[in-house]
């Protein structure tokens, strides 16, 4: 899967934090507006050039936030003829503070026990049904080409998410441990004619118990920081290329054994290069 991912780890281009989405901002009630635009030009091998343009704006009016974003897609030939234009749109609206719904009190209950609840670190080890570091079993694997130290394969969750088309998981290169997930939906899992908070975004907070926070101002792109080295990364529309909804949960820990792994597997490369070179070298001299 050759996708422009939406992680943490540098996957959203010139990312700007918006304040305002907490309830640490739930008191102000300003009105403000934040708007932007940008242009984007790719040329293939034949001289097509396609252009994107992308107006965004963030609208605060007292607790209440909307987001609205307008794409543009222009594709011309080498001779600057508009061979298709194309125009998406994404909005949302919600409140945030004493209107919107506010994080559960954490359980008294630290560990489990009789009757008790899971710990708070067992509810982030996972991701739709898989484990972080725990060895996925499988023998087709693909290259990641923008992350030489991971590998990936498809995979079908228990419970699959409405929307959703393709499910990715991410692995260390020699010991195969989840370190990525990835739920990826070809068309924008919108929000719907309610104009409230997106849905995934309000599931993932009640799930993790902490805010959204917004990452970027020209799309729909969240993160959630839900334990210490690991995240839960949301783009809502215009995620990259092939899927318009992506979602995201990745390990920093098993993300840096794939580095590990990766280094001890291209040293033992570069020893078995050696070690048949010498062969050869040996054979041939004794040959001559």
């Amino acid at each position: 899967m050759k996708t422009k991912e939406i992680g943490v780890c540098g996957l959203a281009a010139a990312m700007a934090l918006l304040t305002g989405c907490g309830p640490a901002n739930a008191g102000q009630a300003s009105d403000t507006t934040s708007k932007t635009s940008a242009t984007q030009l790719t040329t293939n091998e034949n001289g097509c050039v396609s252009r994107t343009f992308t107006e965004s704006s963030v609208t605060t009016n007292g607790n209440l936030v909307t987001e609205h974003r307008r794409e543009t897609r222009t594709n011309m030939d080498a001779n600057g003829n508009i061979l298709e234009t194309s125009t998406s749109e994404y909005a949302q609206s919600y409140n945030v503070g004493d209107t919107g719904w506010k994080l559960p009190a954490e359980s008294k209950s630290a560990t489990k026990g009789k009757g008790g609840k899971e710990p708070a670190a067992a509810a982030t080890d996972s991701f739709l049904g898989l484990k972080f570091g725990a060895i996925f079993e499988t023998t087709n694997t693909l290259n990641v080409a923008d992350e030489p130290s991971l590998l990936y394969t498809t995979f079908t969750p228990k419970k699959a998410l409405a929307g959703f088309d393709d499910y990715y998981v991410y692995l260390t290169p020699k010991t195969h441990k989840v370190a990525k997930v990835f739920a990826c939906a070809k068309n924008a899992v919108e929000p719907g004619s309610s104009w409230r908070r997106h849905y995934l975004i309000e599931a993932l907070e009640k799930r993790y118990q902490t805010w959204a926070m917004l990452r970027s101002v020209w799309r729909p792109y969240y993160v959630f920081n839900v334990a210490p080295d690991r995240y839960v990364a949301v783009c809502l529309a215009g995620a990259n290329d092939t899927y318009e909804t992506v979602i995201e949960a990745g390990d920093e820990n098993v993300l840096r054994l794939a580095a590990d792994e990766q280094e001890q597997l291209r040293e033992e490369a570069r020893k078995n290069a050696a070690e048949r070179r010498g062969q050869k070298v040996n054979a041939a001299a004794e040959a001559f």
